[in-house]
């Protein structure tokens, strides 16, 4: 079954045109890693994912319901709950520091339970926040403060608060490029154990050998398409693409 559909996506910043017609589709629990050097798009697809952008034009599809569409020179037409669809763990964490760990984790379902006549109970929110936090390992933390943790730790827990809304996707932004290579590990080990529960995932990252085992398909964009994709070992082991041979050429120097 197909979870998520994209059709043609575009998006421009004035006459620079950084999507250049993105069509790409992902099954349930599928685990798709987007490789590509900086400035090729891969961020710029994923806030578009998340509606931190607004495309110019193209369509996302979800569980066969159209989320977003959009046309040149007229207004979008989006899903009220489309943003509930997707949730993005950033490279920066992005925690509420004035809040601890389990507020942070509380905090958006008890806002949408508010606007819920049949809402979730606090207890209800605060029991699946406590389940989440071990799931990442970090239930001694619960009341502890962002500035209090390890960057792997803020990671974890941003990764916890992703889940809270139960999206039907879950995307990464390059979630260990602001780590220490030791802290690294910790973050992919999560990763990895999310899939394994099936949850369905879009990562871009530039961590090969970590896309080569987790993932279920690579894609490789640059310029604003895409360039190349396919199984993990198509990808890293018989590249097509002149581009693509040349970027991961690169990473191994």
């Amino acid at each position: 079954m197909k979870i998520l559909e994209i059709k043609n996506l575009r998006k421009r910043f004035g006459d620079i045109e950084v999507l250049k017609g993105i069509d790409l589709s992902l099954k349930k629990g599928e685990v798709l890693s987007i490789i590509g050097s900086s400035g090729g798009g891969k961020t710029t697809l994923l806030r578009c994912l998340n509606f931190l952008e607004k495309a110019n034009s193209g369509e996302i599809i979800v569980a066969g319901e159209t989320v977003y569409s959009a046309n040149e020179g007229e207004k979008p037409v989006m899903s009220p709950e489309a943003q509930l669809s997707f949730g993005l763990v950033f490279q920066q964490f992005n925690l509420f520091p004035q809040y601890n760990v389990i507020e942070n984790l509380m905090l958006a379902p008890k806002l949408r339970a508010k606007r819920q006549k049949n809402g979730e109970s606090l207890d209800d929110i605060r029991a699946r926040a406590e389940k989440l936090l071990a799931t990442v390992g970090l239930t001694e933390k619960a009341t502890a403060y962002p500035c209090q943790l390890s960057g792997g730790q803020q990671q974890r827990v941003a990764i916890a608060r992703a889940l809270m809304l139960s999206p039907d996707i879950l995307c990464f932004d390059e979630p260990t490029s602001s780590l220490d290579p030791e802290l690294t590990g910790e973050v992919l080990r999560v990763i990895r154990s999310l899939k394994d529960s099936e949850r369905t995932m879009i990562i871009v990252t530039h961590e090969m050998e970590f896309a080569r085992n987790v993932s279920d398909r690579v894609i490789f964009i640059s310029d604003g398409i895409i360039e190349e994709e396919g199984t993990p070992e198509e990808v890293f082991s018989s590249p097509r693409s002149e581009k693509l041979r040349a970027f991961l050429s690169a990473g191994e120097k």
